[in-house]
C-alpha cells in the first residue's frame, strides 16, 4: 500500500524536499541577455566553463531537431547559428534536469527519449499546422514539459516506481496511474517546479498542459492555446507511438489526436508513419548522447 502524498505548495522543494539554485552559469547568461550588451565570447567563455554542459548542448545542436546544415563543434558557432536566446534556453533546460541530480540511470534514459522524441513531434506538427510558432521555444518547453515525472523520481522514487509499474501493466497513461493510487499529478510537480525556479511561462504551460484530458482545454484560437496545442499533441503522439499502451487506450487517444486536427483515417496514418520515422532519430540522439 503506497502512503499518502501531501503537498503544500508553500512550503514544498523550500523545506522538506529541497533543491539547490540553478548553476551559477544560467544566472550569468540571464545577466549578458538582459544587459543589452552581449559579447558572444563571453558567453561563449561561460558555457566552456561548465564542461557537462558544453557536451550536453554541442549534442542536442548537432541533432535532427535544428538540422543544421553542418557539424558544429565550437559553442561561438552554436550562438551564430541559433541565437543566444536559443543557447539560453537550451542551457537552461540542460541545468533544470541536471540540477536535479538523478541517480537512476535507466529512468533518466527514458525521460530523455521521451522528452526528445515528444520535442520532434512537436516540432513535426508545428510546421504543419502552426507555421508561426517559434521552434526554439517549443524546443525548451518540449524537453521539459515532464519534469515533474523528475520530481518524483527524486523525492518519491517509491511512488514512482509503483506509478511505472501500474502504467506498463495496464497499458494506460502515466496520469491515469496517478489518479488510480490518488497521488499528486506529475504535471502539478512540474509546475511547483517552474515556479520554484521561475522558469519561462512557456515551460510552465507544457508542464501543465500535455496531457490527454488537456486536450478540451486548449482547443480555442490564441497564440498561447495554440503552443500549448502543439505541446500536447506532441507528447501524444510520442505515447501513441511508443508501443505501451493497451490497443484500446492506443486507439482511443489516436481518435482524440485526429479528431483535433480534423485528419481522415489515411491522414493520420500518414502522418504516424512520419511520426515512427521520427524515432529513427531519436535513437541515434541517445546512442550520441549518452
Amino acid at each position: 500500500m503506497l502512503e499518502p502524498i501531501k503537498i503544500d505548495p508553500k512550503t514544498f522543494l523550500r523545506q522538506h524536499c529541497t533543491l539547490p539554485s540553478l548553476p551559477e552559469v544560467v544566472n550569468e547568461l540571464q545577466r549578458v541577455i538582459h544587459s543589452g550588451n552581449v559579447d558572444t565570447e563571453k558567453v561563449a567563455e561561460l558555457i566552456n566553463s561548465d564542461p557537462a554542459i558544453l557536451a550536453q548542448a554541442l549534442k542536442i545542436v548537432n541533432s535532427a531537431y535544428y538540422g543544421l546544415p553542418r557539424d558544429i563543434g565550437d559553442v561561438r558557432f552554436a550562438i551564430a547559428f541559433l541565437g543566444l536566446n536559443e543557447i539560453y534556453r537550451m542551457v537552461l533546460s540542460l541545468s533544470v534536469i541536471n540540477t536535479l541530480a538523478i541517480n537512476r540511470k535507466d529512468d533518466l534514459v527514458d525521460f530523455w527519449f521521451h522528452s526528445f522524441y515528444a520535442a520532434l513531434c512537436t516540432k513535426y506538427i508545428a510546421n504543419k499546422y502552426e507555421p508561426h510558432l517559434s521552434v526554439e521555444e517549443l524546443w525548451s518547453a518540449a524537453i521539459l514539459h515532464d519534469i515533474g515525472k523528475l520530481v518524483y523520481l527524486k523525492f518519491f522514487p517509491e511512488h514512482y516506481k509503483a506509478l511505472k509499474d501500474f502504467s506498463k501493466e495496464q497499458g494506460c497513461l502515466f496520469s491515469e496511474a496517478e489518479s488510480h493510487f490518488s497521488l499528486p499529478s506529475s504535471a502539478f510537480l512540474g509546475t511547483l517546479l517552474c515556479d520554484h525556479w521561475r522558469l519561462p511561462e512557456n515551460v510552465r504551460n507544457a508542464c501543465e498542459f500535455h496531457s490527454l484530458k488537456d486536450l478540451p482545454a486548449v482547443k480555442e484560437n490564441s497564440p498561447s492555446a495554440d503552443f500549448r496545442r502543439m505541446i500536447c499533441l506532441g507528447n501524444l503522439l510520442a505515447i501513441v507511438s511508443a508501443d505501451e499502451l493497451n490497443s484500446a487506450k492506443r486507439q482511443g487517444l489516436s481518435t482524440e489526436v485526429q479528431t483535433t486536427l480534423n485528419l481522415t483515417e489515411a491522414g493520420f496514418l500518414t502522418m504516424m508513419g512520419d511520426v515512427y520515422e521520427l524515432r529513427i532519430e531519436v535513437e541515434r540522439f541517445m546512442d550520441q548522447f549518452h
